[in-house]
């Protein structure tokens, strides 16, 4: 590794070293490296069941309001679970199930909690299909919340801050088979 280059230390990358001649250099690589890193949705495919991703946000929802000069980074899904169709709902003639649910996110990324919305999913099996989505979304993880406020002297603090997502979950049975749909709008 050249003298002139260091590890570059970004929260959430584990650290990337980048050997070159001179620093500008290092800072080009490092900006088309993490250039590739999109905040946007990638609809993910899991084999059992088929399962993509893509989240809902709610008119109604709370932001945070971003103060002058203040920036934030977009937590991105680390790990994502695909919630398991109830085995013992499972009929080949069985209506689809779609529910929404609010997953309330930590500082760290880890899922704190999951809530239904009770407008969804009204039948009789709902309890089965949110313990499905309850157990499954505990076990997902996301980048953190950045909040980057500068301090005045050229300096910044950066704050991790603690999140809400919403997910649209779609429960079907198709050719006999389960197949879960999980979207993030």
């Amino acid at each position: 590794m050249h003298s002139a280059c260091a590890p570059f230390r970004v929260p959430g990358v584990r650290e990337l070293t980048v050997a070159c001649a001179r620093r500008g250099a290092c800072i080009a690589v490092a900006v088309i490296a993490l250039a590739a890193c999109s905040p946007r949705t990638v609809l993910k495919p899991n084999p059992l069941p088929k399962t993509s991703y893509e989240m809902l946000v709610p008119d109604a929802a709370l932001r945070y309001t971003l103060a002058p000069g203040e920036t934030a980074v977009q937590p991105v899904p680390d790990k994502q679970v695909a919630p398991i169709y109830p085995p013992s709902l499972l009929r080949p003639s069985a209506a689809p199930v779609t529910m929404t649910a609010q997953l309330v996110v930590g500082k760290d990324g880890h899922v704190q909690g999951v809530y239904p919305v009770a407008d969804t999913a009204s039948d009789a099996n709902r309890p089965s299909f949110e313990s499905a989505v309850e157990q499954a979304a505990m076990q997902w993880t996301f980048t953190p919340l950045w909040m980057q406020t500068p301090n005045g002297d050229g300096t910044f603090e950066l704050t991790a801050r603690p999140f809400s997502l919403w997910y649209v979950f779609h429960f079907k049975v198709v050719d006999g088979k389960p197949v879960v749909e999980t979207v993030k709008r």
